[in-house]
């Protein structure tokens, strides 16, 4: 045990900051798309506290992580999302006597969500449905693609819709949330958010207050509009991790620049870089508190949405999106994994329908796997195991 943890303040001193530098963790304008620093293993971090959360694509991606490896991640926070393998069910609105799902494409664009609004060639298709969504998991369990579904009923789940959102429509999300339900996760381990009370938020990241440095404007709670971090009375950062991680959650620190550091991994030796279809940028951001050194550690792992990775809005859903003060003062480290463009993927969106091949929704999908190596590295445990 003495040995770990020397080991951990070793590897966590070396992605520190410097003491009285100015600007502890700058990040170069455009972004680097590679580096030498490897990720850390930290071997104390708690593996029964791994939990993920995403916003948009990241929102849909996160949801299908938690499903496929849920032996392994034990609660997600969903802002913006939907249900798994929500583009494989749809029925084009074209064939009523003769059925046949819509293209994936179009199912994630018009129907999972409103991207391209809400019509294919003039008629409107249907929503997504709750026994599509568990007949996809069922089958792919049965296959052995993703991990038995009865271990989500350990989970706890926040899901969170703005109620100015035009780009998920609400019925996404509850039959997202009906999903959860029908798989175990009830009463108080799983919390809606339908933005009720409050700003009315748009398609966006909502934070109390926007303090870091932008070169974009401050967005309004009701704007949709890049970094797609949008200035509310509340935020959802602090509302999934507390939900996530609901003893003793302490006050956000004041400072986590101070108390933490923003480090850039090589993320491409997680997957095949020479493989474009794959649309994952080179480097991966770690944000470590700096108590992490001394005392045991959570992992969350926070998906961006599309065009909300680091080369379209800089360090803006990394470091102001709020996660990274209230994982500073709870011993939260923070996995920020990086999408990137592709021929498929123009948006730099995570992959919820298709585009890196037709296994995407499993474990062996490129991101999906690629993730979860990531977070077998920082736990210390082989991809084997």
């Amino acid at each position: 045990m003495v040995r770990s943890l020397v080991r951990l303040a070793l590897a966590v001193a070396m992605l520190l900051p410097v003491a009285g530098q100015a600007d502890h963790d700058p990040l170069a304008d455009p972004p680097p798309r590679s580096t030498s620093q490897k990720l850390p293993a930290i071997p104390t971090l708690d593996r029964s506290a791994i939990t993920v959360s995403g916003l948009s694509s990241g929102g849909f991606f996160a949801h299908q992580f938690h499903v496929a490896f849920s032996h392994l991640v034990k609660g997600a926070g969903i802002i913006a999302g939907g249900p798994f393998g929500c583009v494989e069910s749809i029925p084009n609105p074209w064939s009523p006597f003769w059925p046949a799902p819509l293209d994936r494409v179009s199912a994630a664009v018009v129907a999972c969500t409103h991207y391209y609004g809400d019509r294919y060639y003039g008629l409107r298709p249907s929503p997504p449905k709750n026994e599509d969504s568990l007949r996809v998991i069922r089958e792919a369990a049965d296959q052995g693609l993703i991990d038995n579904p009865s271990h989500l009923a350990d989970s706890r789940v926040w899901l969170f819709h703005g109620k100015s959102d035009a780009i998920v429509p609400l019925q996404v999300m509850e039959t997202l949330r009906q999903v959860y339900d029908t798989l175990g996760v009830h009463g108080s381990k799983l919390q809606f958010d339908r933005n009720q009370t409050g700003s009315a938020a748009n398609h966006g990241m909502p934070v109390s207050r926007f303090a870091g440095e932008s070169k974009f404007p401050i967005r309004e709670c009701s704007e949709h509009q890049p970094p797609f971090v949008i200035q509310c009375d509340y935020e959802a950062a602090v509302m999934l991790l507390r939900h996530l991680y609901p003893d003793d959650f302490k006050p956000a620190s004041d400072d986590p620049h101070r108390d933490g550091t923003l480090v850039a991994f090589n993320q491409s030796e997680f997957f095949n870089a020479s493989n474009a279809s794959v649309s994952l940028h080179g480097v991966g951001y770690l944000y470590v508190p700096a108590s992490c050194a001394a005392e045991p550690c959570r992992l969350h792992v926070a998906f961006h949405g599309c065009k909300q990775d680091v080369a379209s809005v800089h360090d803006d859903f990394i470091r102001d999106a709020g996660y990274n003060r209230w994982a500073a003062s709870n011993n939260i480290i923070i996995l920020y994994p990086q999408a990137t463009a592709s021929a498929a993927n123009p948006n730099r969106c995570w992959d919820f329908w298709g585009y890196s091949g037709s296994n995407y929704y499993g474990q062996n999908g490129p991101q999906m796997r690629a993730v979860k190596a990531m977070i077998d590295r920082l736990i210390g445990q082989s991809p084997q195991q």
